[in-house]
């Protein structure tokens, strides 16, 4: 074919780059939906839109800053909203609950994993949710503070033994190891002792879960760009299937021993698992009526309240995995603050012998130390473990004129957010002080808020309280003279340091 005289063109050429052409309008139609609203936000790719890689969270802190309180976003070609405004997100998390219900939908989180509460919709969420709920009461946390002491008490054990070690200890091995024996202990009603082994089963499958390699954030990327691939991706596993297979195998187990004990033995227990166990579904008839569970899905006019044993793997695994990093991380970030802010560690200290002296921590007399909470809660406010909230609309819905459709995603910064000079003086700064002063709930959302908040909050913090009690009754935590004066993160969606935190244990004369 001729064109202008100048050269002849294969019509296969041709083709090609007519359908280039016409992917490249149909990967930036509905780009311009932000720009017509008045709203800013970041240029996205073709097709992809704004969000590269399955870990494009570390990001919302740059656009927060350079665009404001609301900025628009495209997840592939499908606007999205990042919202720090507190007045729309009081609307968001609580007046607006029933149109912000549910949270974004990940498609790829594979079975049993996507049955976890974190990742159910609607009545199949609060169906899951009332059954689990109590399990964190204050019965039944007070009844586990004394398998908390005692995973305490090897944590002070092994932080003594660090004393004085020249090269420092990496705080997140023992800390992780504690809380793994926690979870395993409360939730579970098993002891694995990973304290004393770091590279416990457990222990090493929970770090697999958040250690992603380049290949396998590429492929969120991958299922946007080509919708069909979805099931072949989840089949191969943003998350290593390995790993998804060793927390099955071992929760169906214990499943599995429970339902062979004796009555008796069944009542003695007051953990997550047995509480799980007694709603599982016995009858034949409910398990019919629920059999649209199985793959995930439930279907908002059949539902009942029992779990189906599937149901009881999705709880287990994701309270193995998230219970482990988040309150590790956060008794991580705690010990390197106070490290850092030797006074804040002495006030800490000396709280708790003036109040405590040498009572055992529990869930009554923790509630005294204020001061310790002002602690971890500053140190959440600075490094809070998920760097972002999500919400998706149920519904069209207008708040403070801005227009959010069916279907969209509203995004939270909460790493931002928590660091705003207009929410918080000297921001970047650790000052327990600051929580003194009654602020704007909404300034605050490390365990998130509403009817949504994290339902294991209660509990991270007793573990977390106790833990700092025990330990600061021992020992003291010191900076090395390469330890970072400022933390680097990497990219993730949960916040990890670049680098471990290595700190000195010294012993409390």
């Amino acid at each position: 074919m001729e064109i202008v005289g100048l050269a002849d063109v294969p019509l296969y050429v041709l083709l090609t780059l007519a359908v280039a052409v016409l992917v490249y309008v149909h990967g930036i139609w509905n780009f311009n939906y932000f720009k017509k609203r008045g709203i800013p936000g970041p240029t996205p790719y073709p097709l992809l839109g704004n969000a590269l890689s399955f870990s494009f969270f570390h990001k919302f802190n740059e656009w927060n800053r350079q665009y404001g309180d609301v900025c628009g976003i495209y997840i592939g070609r499908t606007p999205s909203y990042i919202i720090s405004d507190l007045d729309i997100l009081k609307e968001v998390f609580v007046k607006s609950f029933n149109t912000f219900r549910n949270r974004v939908k990940f498609s790829l989180v594979p079975f049993p994993l996507n049955l976890g509460v974190f990742f159910l919709d609607d009545e199949h969420w609060r169906r899951v949710r009332s059954i689990i709920t109590p399990s964190f009461s204050s019965g039944k946390l007070r009844k586990m503070c004394a398998a908390i002491n005692d995973c305490s008490r090897t944590l002070t054990a092994n932080f003594s033994k660090a004393i004085g070690k020249k090269e420092g200890v990496i705080v997140k091995d023992y800390f992780g190891g504690y809380t793994m024996d926690v979870i395993s202990r409360t939730a579970f009603g098993i002891k694995i002792d990973s304290q004393n082994d770091f590279n416990n089963a457990f222990v090493a499958n929970a770090k697999l879960m958040f250690r992603q390699s380049n290949p396998r954030r590429l492929l969120p990327m991958l299922a946007r760009f080509c919708p069909p691939l979805v099931w072949f991706i989840r089949r191969i596993g943003v998350f290593p299937n390995r790993v998804m297979h060793f927390f099955q195998t071992n929760i169906l187990e214990m499943i599995k021993h429970r339902q062979n004990e004796t009555k008796e033995n069944r009542e003695q227990r007051v953990d997550f698992l047995q509480l799980l166990v007694d709603a599982e579904i016995t009858d034949d008839s409910v398990k019919q009526e629920n059999d649209h569970t199985a793959n995930g899905h439930a279907s908002e006019k059949h539902t009942v309240r029992r779990l189906t044993t599937d149901e009881i793997v999705g709880q287990g695994i994701l309270f193995f995995v998230a219970g482990y990093e988040t309150t590790a991380s956060t008794l991580t970030f705690a010990s390197y603050s106070l490290a850092m802010n030797p006074e804040a560690q002495e006030k800490t200290y000396n709280e708790i012998k003036e109040i405590l002296g040498n009572e055992e921590p529990n869930y009554d007399n923790i509630g005294k130390l204020k001061y310790l909470d002002n602690v971890i809660t500053e140190t959440l406010r600075l490094y809070p473990p998920a760097v972002a909230l999500h919400r998706r609309a149920s519904e069209n819905i207008q708040i403070k004129g801005l227009t959010i459709y069916k279907g969209q995603n509203v995004f939270v910064p909460t790493f931002a957010l928590q660091r705003d000079p207009k929410l918080f003086k000297d921001p970047d700064s650790f000052k327990p002080e600051r929580h003194e002063e009654k602020a704007n709930p909404l300034s605050f959302l490390a365990f998130g808020y509403g009817p949504r908040i994290c339902i294991g909050m209660r509990l991270a913090l007793v573990e977390a309280k106790i833990a700092l009690v025990n330990a600061l009754r021992t020992v003291k935590f010191e900076r090395m003279s390469d330890t970072q004066e400022v933390l680097t993160f990497k990219k993730s969606n949960i916040l990890q340091p670049e680098k471990d935190i290595k700190l000195k244990v010294s012993a409390r004369c």
